[in-house]
């Protein structure tokens, strides 16, 4: 017996690309948004911008991979 897959994100019903379908989505674009904004401010007094910039492409990989991972990307027609 195959377990049900669960999808996180999914086709929007309205427009191009996929959204959030269930609360485990919704929560990883907060937690993504809040590492953002956090990161924004601890290196705004710190004069690292190499640093800055490859936390954020690491943090943005990681998101990119964890949405593609679980999204839903059946045809729908």
């Amino acid at each position: 017996m195959a377990a049900k897959r669960t999808y996180w994100f999914g086709p929007k019903r309205v427009g191009w690309g996929i959204g959030p379908r269930s609360w485990q989505g919704w929560a990883t674009i907060v937690i993504y948004c809040g590492l953002m904004i956090s990161l924004i401010r601890m290196f705004d007094r710190v004069a690292h911008p190499m640093l800055d910039a490859a936390i954020k492409i690491i943090l943005t990989a990681a998101f990119l991979a964890l949405l593609f991972w679980k999204a839903d990307r059946s045809k729908q027609e």
